[in-house]
């Protein structure tokens, strides 16, 4: 039973937060997927049900290398108040992946196998379209096989930053984590050598909820007066700020989409 767009609404009729957040915050997800990716499972609307049920305040949708459900899921942002829906782009390629958040419109071809160049042009473009740019799960990219063969290298984490990137993607729902770029900032910024704030954040990386669940959460971390109205102009602002802190729980966990679909495939509803 194949459900890549077709997964019951009520699969989504549930509230999971960790026990270790904090009981008030604002937690953001920096990367997630739907239909629009070729390896994504979720409508717009599912995709922004899943995040209300894992206790998220805000997401960006980042498809691979396609805007195109950018639209329609902010058209969802008035039925859906209490959640911050943000625009995105993942520009995926095999030397690196970039999330290009705040991004509606990105229509730019994208190369397989861009050159330093490409990538340092196309983290000046994004930053001249006002969009923040993320470095997605660096052990990951590393750990395929055209990387393992010296096929393909990915940028250093200097080059990066030195190319102006605003951020890395410090936890990945693929259980990647990334504890060699916070050793790194760490040094940089006691050296007084780092350039310039640069946020952690965790991505969900959600492509389908039923095998795949929430065990990151970014909390933004607010002044009293941003939690008025935290709208993007507020998280973008702490974001560039790097006012982050970053809550990892990666305790085994069977999805609540997981039960419901064992159930429906016995002819079964919760």
């Amino acid at each position: 039973m194949n459900l890549r767009s077709k997964i019951p609404n009520y699969f989504f009729d549930y509230k999971r937060t960790s026990d270790i957040l904090p009981k008030k915050g604002f937690f953001f997800d920096t990367h997630s997927h739907t239909i629009a990716s070729d390896d994504g499972w979720m409508t717009s609307e599912q995709c922004v049900r899943w995040h209300i049920s894992n206790g998220y305040n805000g997401f960006v949708l980042s498809d691979h290398n396609t805007s195109a459900n950018n639209k329609a899921i902010l058209a969802l942002q008035d039925k859906y108040p209490n959640i911050l829906i943000v625009p995105g782009f993942e520009w995926t390629t095999v030397r690196i992946h970039l999330n290009f958040l705040g991004v509606e419109n990105f229509s730019d071809e994208v190369p397989w196998v861009p050159t330093d160049d490409d990538i340092e042009k196309v983290i000046k473009k994004v930053k001249d379209m006002k969009g923040v740019v993320q470095v997605d799960h660096i052990p990951w990219t590393m750990n395929q096989v055209s990387h393992l063969r010296k096929e393909h290298t990915h940028p250093t984490r200097e080059q990066l930053v030195e190319w102006g990137v605003d951020g890395f993607e410090i936890n990945n729902e693929m259980r990647w984590y990334d504890s060699k770029t916070i050793h790194w900032l760490e040094k940089l910024k006691e050296e007084g050598k780092l350039p310039r704030p640069i946020f952690l954040s965790t991505g969900t990386d959600i492509h389908n909820p039923m095998k795949e669940w929430a065990s990151g959460w970014t909390e933004i971390l607010l002044i009293e007066e941003e939690t008025v109205n935290p709208d993007w102009t507020v998280i973008k602002k702490a974001l560039l700020e790097a006012r982050t802190k970053i809550w990892v729980d990666h305790d085994p966990f069977i999805p609540y989409e997981a039960e419901q679909y064992k159930l429906l495939r016995k002819g079964k509803k919760k």
